[in-house]
């Protein structure tokens, strides 16, 4: 058999270059490339230390995640009795008229999650329409435009202003914004 002394890579006797870089092969004894060729025997002990570390990470984690079920069936909630209160109707009145009569109304268990009652939100109403950005009339006088004249000093140079229940909007530059009426000292075209 023959070896590349570059790539070590083995040919037959009848090849006398490498087929990957050129270089002249080299005879060699087949004890030689037994040797080279045999599977080496790992070090078991460097094997081991690996292996160990692997199976008690397992065995803690399984023991890690156990006790946490174990305390969360622990600390379950258990059926409570529930007072249940029964009403006897009243015996019927000997009055002529008919008298609505009221059902008592049943008592909540502490677990039953009341349902949320509705909030009303500061806005006036919800409308699936297109959204208007012209106020009645304001701003749209040719030539002239509306200033905001602001409690704080401030002013802001809009294109237009309206005035809703909900304080004053304007658009300036195609966005528009909502200003509460306490922070509008005045509106004034110029």
């Amino acid at each position: 058999m023959k070896r590349c002394p570059q790539c070590l890579f083995i040919y037959p006797e009848s090849d006398e270059r490498c087929d990957f870089d050129q270089t002249p092969l080299v005879v060699v004894a087949d004890s030689e490339i037994e040797s080279a060729t045999k599977p080496r025997r790992r070090n078991l002990k460097l094997l081991l230390i690996p292996v160990a570390v692997v199976i008690l990470g397992i065995v803690g984690a399984f023991l890690f995640f156990n006790s946490g079920k174990k305390t969360e069936q622990t600390q379950a909630p258990t059926n409570r009795p529930v007072a249940v209160v029964e009403v006897t109707p009243a015996p019927p009145s000997p009055s002529p008229s008919p008298s609505p009569s009221v059902s008592p109304s049943p008592v909540p268990s502490p677990t039953a999650k009341q349902s949320p009652t509705r909030v009303a939100t500061s806005h006036t109403t919800t409308s699936v329409a297109p959204v208007s950005t012209s106020g009645p009339g304001i701003g749209t006088k040719s030539g002239s435009r509306p200033t905001i004249l602001l409690t704080s000093g401030g002013r802001i140079d809009a294109d237009e202003v309206w005035r809703t229940r909900d304080g004053v909007w304007y658009r300036k530059n195609g966005m528009v914004t909502l200003l509460k009426s306490n922070r509008v000292k005045a509106v004034v075209n110029r």
